[in-house]
């Protein structure tokens, strides 16, 4: 298995979400995975909202999957994680997106794959 950071998504929009894949080469290339972790940054000072959808209807809660609260003191950062290691490569991070309630805030993704399935990742 293989770890690899995609790094922080930390859009300046909170209407228009950035894909979880934006720090790649290609972000709108599938990166099949077993396994994301979405996690706060330190330094958020509101909900970070991981979506299935570039514009998620804020209102109604549709397109939005988790709410990622505000980090707690310098050391308790919240994550999700999403995924099933017992299956090979079932999620496509592409089609995760983040939006943040303030600007320029956002999560740190990672995810965990068994690399049989896409040979040319970076």
């Amino acid at each position: 298995m293989n770890i690899q950071s995609f790094g922080i998504i930390a859009p300046t929009s909170t209407t228009t979400g950035l894909p979880a894949t934006n720090n790649q080469l290609d972000p709108a290339k599938s990166y099949f995975a077993q396994a994301v972790s979405f996690q706060a940054l330190g330094t958020n000072t509101g909900i970070v909202y991981v979506c299935d959808r570039v514009t998620p209807n804020i209102a109604t809660g549709v397109g939005i999957c988790w709410e990622i609260p505000v980090p707690t003191g310098l050391t308790i950062r919240p994550a999700v994680v999403v995924g099933d290691p017992s299956y090979v490569n079932p999620l496509n991070i592409t089609g995760f997106f983040i939006l943040p309630t303030v600007s320029g805030e956002g999560v740190r993704v990672t995810v965990l794959r068994t690399g049989s399935q896409q040979i040319n990742w970076p």
